[in-house]
């Protein structure tokens, strides 16, 4: 049986700037903007502290994405056939390491992560990530099984088909072998779990995401605070977006109220 593989709410108008955008950068590997944000993580840790769940800056981030995507809706699309569609949901891919050599990476994608809470995510991502590691994970496996059948010279073509189905056309089954709408709105992968403090990590065509957000180790930074020089426990984010989608004035939008949630994360409540 075949379903619809992304659920849309509608196809958006969009502006003759947005279409130029689009002509400009026809696919998402050459329409690719990079930021470089760092931010004061205190306030997050000081509620991850006291909070009596188990929960990590990783997910913490991840319920603020879902809120900023919420509020600015141009994350929250893409492109089939030269016409812009909205999503029907908000939904945050999770890149998860499977081994510690980094030979296997794979992840996990929380639905509808704008409508719940810190603590939500966090059992949730536990329970998968479990499931994944001990190989109980039925999809996970399957995946891996049908990409070892496939020759190394043929992989670029049948991910590229494969792409296509699942997004342009539209189409998926469970025949695929892969969660429906595997990849979600954002992709959020923590570099500063394997010990990096900055990098960029490049869009994944073939997931049609637009937004790619990189976590680097938190390290205490000086700054100038209300002229003082203080010692700030700091964190190097890096943005990368599809600019087809998201431009300057967007981006630095996202950014800025990125900086906010962090500063203020009781603001709110999913």
């Amino acid at each position: 049986m075949f379903k619809r593989n992304v659920s849309f709410s509608h196809r958006v108008k969009v502006s003759n700037w947005r279409k130029t955008t689009y002509g400009t950068w026809t696919v998402p590997g050459d329409s690719q903007a990079y930021c470089i944000q760092t931010v004061d993580v205190a306030p997050a840790l000081k509620l991850i502290n006291e909070s009596h769940e188990k929960i990590t800056l990783t997910h913490l981030v991840g319920v603020v994405v879902g809120k900023i995507t919420e509020e600015f809706p141009e994350i929250n699309r893409i492109i089939r056939f030269g016409n812009f569609y909205q999503r029907s949901d908000i939904s945050v891919f999770f890149q998860v390491s499977v081994d510690q050599e980094g030979r296997d990476l794979t992840g996990y994608t929380v639905r509808n992560i704008n409508q719940k809470s810190y603590s939500d995510v966090a059992r949730e991502m536990r329970e998968s990530v479990a499931r994944i590691k001990t190989g109980d994970d039925f999809q996970y496996k399957k995946i891996k099984k049908t990409m070892g059948f496939i020759p190394t010279i043929l992989t670029p073509l049948i991910i590229k088909i494969y792409g296509n189905i699942l997004y342009n056309l539209n189409i998926w089954t469970k025949f695929f072998g892969a969660p429906q709408d595997a990849f979600g709105s954002v992709m959020i992968t923590n570099i500063g779990g394997l010990g990096l403090q900055t990098a960029l990590a490049p869009l994944v065509p073939y997931s049609r995401v637009p937004v790619i957000l990189t976590m680097g180790k938190v390290y205490d930074k000086v700054v100038a605070k209300n002229g003082e020089i203080v010692i700030q426990k700091s964190m190097d984010c890096g943005w990368t977006l599809d600019h087809r989608l998201i431009d300057g004035v967007v981006g630095a939008k996202i950014a800025e109220r990125f900086e906010d949630l962090l500063a203020n994360p009781e603001k709110f409540r999913p």
